[in-house]
């Protein structure tokens, strides 16, 4: 049974190149999607010093945090099982201006797992190419400051 110990802070961290975001690709079981990287935020760790450990964990990576978009309550399942999260939404920037001219990164999890991580264009989203949290172009455009993402009834990752 999950109650509210259960609903995961998390942090997104969105990296721009001109109009072109870094985004994770996920291939699930029902759908494939981009993402934003980051990761959960640990007891007593900030937004800004939890996005700095992820792109480091993940990437190698040494970014400057900067403002706070706004928020996303997101609710999914994902093979099978619900999540309930709250993302912060931080804008971030590589300090390696060399960074901005790879055109893929592979990201690697904790649990070994990797993915692969590419400059997408903000327009490119919609009918066929998912950008998930739903409702995160809203913020990155600057649009609202949160969002609820409402949940779906199915298997599948996007909410």
């Amino acid at each position: 049974m999950n109650d509210w110990r259960d609903v995961r802070p998390q942090v997104l961290g969105v990296v721009r190149r001109g109009d072109e975001l870094l985004v994770e690709f996920y291939e699930g079981p029902d759908e494939q999607f981009h993402r934003p990287l980051g990761g959960g935020i640990e007891f007593g760790e900030s937004s800004e010093n939890a996005v700095v450990r992820e792109f480091n964990e993940e990437l190698e990576a040494s970014v400057e945090p900067g403002a706070v978009l706004g928020t996303i309550e997101n609710q999914f399942r994902w093979d099978g099982e619900r999540f309930h999260e709250i993302a912060i939404v931080r804008e971030i920037r590589f300090r390696d201006d060399a960074a901005y001219d790879r055109e893929q990164f592979t990201v690697e999890e904790s649990d070994g797992s990797r993915r692969t991580a590419t400059w997408e264009p903000l327009d490119s989203f919609g009918a066929g190419k998912l950008l998930l949290p739903a409702g995160i172009e809203e913020l990155i455009q600057s649009e609202r400051s949160h969002l609820h993402s409402p949940a779906r009834d199915t298997g599948s990752r996007s909410e």
